[in-house]
């Protein structure tokens, strides 16, 4: 068995195509994960444009300005500050209708710590709502506290109890969600975050990968069919048997090797630029009101591992399709076509079933959950329990790979020897 193994392992690795294809992946994996590092601008306290690492430094001393605890007390007083800047004539511009701060009190005061009011000034507007004037902090009395985290399950209780023409939480999901908000410690830890962020946002990029390798080991089987190879090995004496599971069992650790690469190479670049910091704060500090009790560094881990089951789900599935087809052109057709439709498909206005189902598909499963109001409460009802987006996605891929390996099996054991 190890024999058989090593010699089908070595046949993957030791095709011309398959090593041109991994490479081309691994250049575009590492240049997709190195753009958003190389276009990092920002804009400093007087306006000006900075790049590169001094763009990250300052990156890095702005959100730390505002670390520490978010206590009310705190947002209280950051609140206040920020108000404080309309008092002073220097800092308002007004025409008839609005008043907002001059170029330069916008860009010394303000704009340097945006990513601290967004997500302050979030927590106060409606669910899937975006406030671009920021008026829920201007406008907000503050005389009393700013309640901030009453603020946020007064939020989530919107979100949960409002009416919605494609999907309405039961009282189960409401529970379910509830709980878990309660599960989650407060006051937040806030501080700077980039590195953590920025992987969370490019973590789908890793689907280029995920279809490489799909490439690479499509012809496990239909390559046998097409070299007329497959009469020997099916009449050889573990043709049947032991030599399926080398097959099957040297294309899943090639996968996995192959993959652990590109996440090497596309979570390194970010994370030796921008930097570790911030791997233990809260996930809420990309969204206040996200009912996952994670920190940075753990909802990348489950990130990164739900991309390690869609390969392994879809490393099975195409090992099904090489198994059933002659050739491998169309399995890489069906392949693609699976991974990549997705990105094509709307949201639907009017069928929740639709969107979760949607986001279960390999390229939309690839994309984390856990900024977003609308995405990170989806809910899966199954058997009188309730599950999260995050768990179904995993278990669905695992369940994936489970079904496919046995038909697998079978469809090239039945094969019939032209």
């Amino acid at each position: 068995m190890k024999i058989l193994f090593i010699l089908e392992f070595k046949k993957i690795i030791k095709k011309r195509m398959n090593a041109i294809v991994i490479i081309v992946c691994l250049l575009l994996v590492g240049v997709l994960f190195a753009l958003p590092v190389y276009q990092y601008i920002i804009l400093d306290t007087n306006g000006n444009q900075t790049s590169g690492s001094r763009a990250i430094e300052l990156e890095k001393e702005y959100e730390n300005t505002y670390a520490g605890k978010l206590t009310d007390n705190k947002i209280s007083e950051d609140i206040a500050e920020y108000q404080a800047l309309f008092n002073d004539p220097m800092n308002v511009s007004k025409d008839s209708t609005t008043e907002s701060l001059t170029d330069n009190a916008y860009f010394k005061y303000f704009f340097p710590y945006l990513d601290y009011w967004k997500l302050i000034n979030g927590n106060y507007v409606a669910p899937n709502a975006y406030d671009s004037s920021f008026s829920a902090i201007k406008n907000m009395d503050i005389e009393d506290g700013t309640d901030f985290y009453a603020a946020r399950d007064k939020k989530i209780s919107t979100l949960l109890n409002s009416e919605y023409s494609d999907w309405n939480f039961s009282d189960n999901e409401k529970d379910f969600w509830l709980n878990r908000i309660s599960s989650i410690e407060t006051p937040y830890e806030y501080g700077y975050h980039a590195g953590w962020e920025m992987l969370l946002n490019c973590a789908e990029l890793f689907i280029i990968g995920i279809i490489g390798i799909c490439i690479c080991v499509s012809g496990t089987f239909s390559g046998e069919y097409q070299s007329g190879a497959d009469s020997i090995i099916l009449s050889s004496r573990y043709g049947k048997s032991k030599l399926i599971t080398a097959k099957i069992l040297a294309a899943f650790v090639y996968s996995l090797l192959i993959f652990t690469l590109f996440v090497l190479v596309g979570c390194g670049i970010q994370l030796v630029t921008f930097g570790t910091d911030g791997w233990d704060l809260p996930i809420q500090v990309l969204n206040s009101i996200t009912p996952y009790s994670l920190t940075l560094l753990e909802a990348t881990l489950i990130e990164v591992a739900t991309l390690y089951l869609i390969l392994l789900g879809m490393v099975s599935v195409t090992l099904l399709l090489s198994a059933k087809m002659k050739s491998s052109v169309p399995v890489l057709v069906i392949n693609i076509l699976i991974m990549m439709l997705p990105m094509f498909f709307g949201i639907s206005e009017t069928s929740g079933i639709w969107n979760r189902i949607l986001v279960l598909l390999p390229y939309r499963a690839a994309q984390p959950v856990f900024s977003s109001d609308f995405y990170s409460y989806f809910g899966y009802p199954l058997g009188g329990l309730i599950f999260d987006i995050v768990t179904i996605r995993m278990l669905l891929y695992v369940v994936i790979a489970f079904l496919c390996m046995p038909f697998a099996k079978q469809t090239w054991k039945r094969h019939q020897v032209a």
